[in-house]
C-alpha cells in the first residue's frame, strides 16, 4: 500500500510541476528574457528606454545584407561584426582617429590583431565610406 501512496504522491508532484511551468513560461511569441517597460513619462524613464532600444539593435546578429561602415562606426557597432571583439573595436576605432579613414579592406589589415582570415571573415559585412588619404 505504500508503494501506491507514494508513486501516487510522485506523480501529482510531476503533475503540479508541468501546472506552473505552463504558467510561469512566456508565451512562444516572446523571446526568452524580453522586458516590457512600464509606461513611465519621466526623464530616467525615457532615457532608459531609449538605452533598452540602442542595446536591441545592437545586441541582435547583423541582418543579411546589413553591413558596418568602418569608416563611421562607433566601438558598440564593430563589436557586432564576426570575431570582433570590444578590444578589437577600440583599436579600430583609435587606429581610424589616428590615421583617418581605412577606405579599403586593405587598410584594415594595418590594425594590430586584424590577418588575412579575419578579413576573409568580415568581407562581406563591411563596407566604407571614406576616401583613402591621398599620397603627395
Amino acid at each position: 500500500m505504500d508503494d501506491k501512496r507514494a508513486a501516487l504522491v510522485l506523480a501529482g508532484l510531476a503533475l503540479a510541476g508541468a501546472v506552473v511551468r505552463f504558467v510561469l513560461v512566456p508565451p512562444p511569441s516572446r523571446a526568452p528574457g524580453d522586458v516590457t517597460l512600464a509606461a513611465d513619462t519621466t526623464a530616467q524613464a525615457v532615457g532608459l528606454r531609449a538605452t533598452a532600444r540602442a542595446a536591441v539593435r545592437l545586441a541582435r546578429p547583423l541582418a543579411p545584407g546589413e553591413r558596418v561602415d568602418l569608416d563611421q562606426a562607433d566601438v558598440t557597432e564593430i563589436t557586432r561584426l564576426p570575431r570582433v571583439g570590444p578590444a578589437l573595436a577600440r583599436r579600430i576605432v583609435d587606429w581610424r582617429a589616428q590615421h583617418g579613414p581605412f577606405g579599403s579592406l586593405a587598410r584594415l589589415d594595418s590594425v594590430s590583431g586584424i590577418g588575412p582570415h579575419l578579413l576573409e571573415a568580415i568581407r562581406p559585412y563591411v563596407i566604407f565610406s571614406g576616401s583613402l588619404p591621398s599620397v603627395p
